[in-house]
């Protein structure tokens, strides 16, 4: 696959015509199943919605979600749609989890979009079966229609496997080798729960290895810690864990990127925060 070729802030000027002004959020909201206490989902899913409507990104991409999350978020907001499936295909084996992209539909129109698995699809797809964990791991993508400008833009979410190793490199080359597919030059942006380390991870160097570019490491300007994975609690004020990243690919411009930090009476939305890129999407 040649390099996507993702725009740095220097040569962005390069391009004529008009662009797009995107926000992107990716947000694992942390499962309604977790036995999490005083942080279960019942006490945080207002807030969850709140930390997305005060940024009201384009795109949402959400992460460890379950039917009743979904439910309560498409109701809490009236402006997005959403698209995706349960990679448990409705079982009731403990592999339940949606990857769903919500977008704001009076601008943006999926004129395609699908599912695929990391591993080996469920066999059973009433009781959810899989061969081995491997198994359970989905993408959810889609092929977006900007009504007011015309462009495309691919957009895809993921949540890897817990554990680092084997897994995770044939999850990232198999999402390569899907955007390898695309037209060349084609806008593109991945994001997810990667359970890997940003720039230290051999799943990272996968990941960037065929063109996609890290939206933190080109953007102008960052906000927050590099931390993303927080316990339900205030980041940690030294150390590097950033395992919830945006990438992109094409004719894309990184504005800034901030890891969103917002609690409410000590109460955090979830276990991970949302991190948010400014993007501007050129003419390709």
């Amino acid at each position: 696959m040649a390099p996507t070729g993702a725009l740095s802030a220097q040569s962005a000027e390069s391009f004529a015509g008009e662009s797009i002004a995107l926000d992107v959020m990716t947000f694992n909201i942390r499962t309604a199943a977790g036995r999490d206490g005083e942080d279960a989902w019942p006490f945080r899913k207002e807030l969850v919605a709140e930390t997305i409507g005060r940024s009201n990104p384009h795109f949402v991409g959400l992460q460890e979600v379950l039917a009743e999350q979904i439910d309560f978020l498409e109701a809490a907001l009236p402006q997005y749609r959403w698209l995706g499936v349960d990679r448990g295909l409705n079982g009731g084996t403990g592999l339940s989890e949606a990857t769903p992209i919500f977008y704001r539909y009076e601008e943006l129109v999926p004129l395609e979009s699908g599912t695929f698995w990391l591993g080996d699809p469920p066999r059973d797809r009433f009781r959810g079966r899989a061969r081995g964990r491997g198994g359970s791991r989905i993408v959810t993508w889609a092929r977006f229609h900007h009504l007011a400008t015309g462009q495309q833009i691919y957009v895809y979410n993921t949540h890897f496997t817990l554990r680092e190793g084997p897994r995770q490199l044939e999850s990232a080359t198999r999402i390569n080798e899907h955007i390898a597919a695309h037209p060349p030059g084609s806008a593109v942006i991945v994001m997810g729960d990667f359970n890997a380390v940003a720039e230290s991870s051999d799943t990272w160097r996968v990941a960037t290895s065929e063109g996609l570019l890290d939206a933190w490491d080109i953007a102008i300007e960052r906000h927050g810690p590099t931390v993303t994975s927080n316990g339900f609690s205030a980041p940690p004020e030294w150390g590097e864990h950033r395992i919830d990243w945006i990438l992109v690919g094409g004719s894309i411009e990184v504005l800034s990127i901030s890891t969103i930090v917002h609690s409410v009476g000590g109460r955090y939305p979830s276990d991970h925060y949302p991190v948010l890129a400014a993007l501007k999407v050129h003419p390709s």
